[in-house]
C-alpha cells in the first residue's frame, strides 16, 4: 500500500517591502530559509500561553504589560507551568 502524501499549508503574508527586507536579512544573518524561520517563530509563539500572546501581539495596555510579565514569572518560579498555569506533578521514584 502507497503511503498517503500529505500536502503543505501554504500561508500568505503580506510584507510592506521594508518588513520583507527585514525578514531577509534576518535569514541572511542566521542562515534560515523564510519557511524555516517563521517555523520556529510560529512553534515559539503556540508555546506560550494566552496572557504571553496577548503581550507579544500589542493586545494589552502598555501600563499593564510589566505587571503582568511579573505575573508570568512568578508563576513559572513557583513550580506552575507556562502554558496551563497548572502545578506540575512530581515524579515518584
Amino acid at each position: 500500500m502507497k503511503a498517503k502524501k500529505t500536502k503543505p499549508n501554504i500561508v500568505s503574508v503580506h510584507l510592506s517591502p521594508e518588513a520583507k527586507a527585514a525578514l531577509d536579512r534576518a535569514c541572511a544573518d542566521r542562515g534560515m530559509t523564510i519557511k524555516s524561520l517563521l517555523g520556529r517563530l510560529i512553534d515559539w509563539f503556540n508555546s506560550m500561553n494566552k496572557t504571553e500572546q496577548s503581550i507579544i501581539l500589542g493586545q494589552v495596555e502598555e501600563s499593564d504589560v510589566e505587571a503582568l510579565a511579573d505575573l508570568i514569572l512568578r508563576r513559572r518560579t513557583s513550580g506552575k507551568t507556562a502554558r496551563t498555569g497548572r502545578t506540575k506533578k512530581r515524579s515518584r521514584k
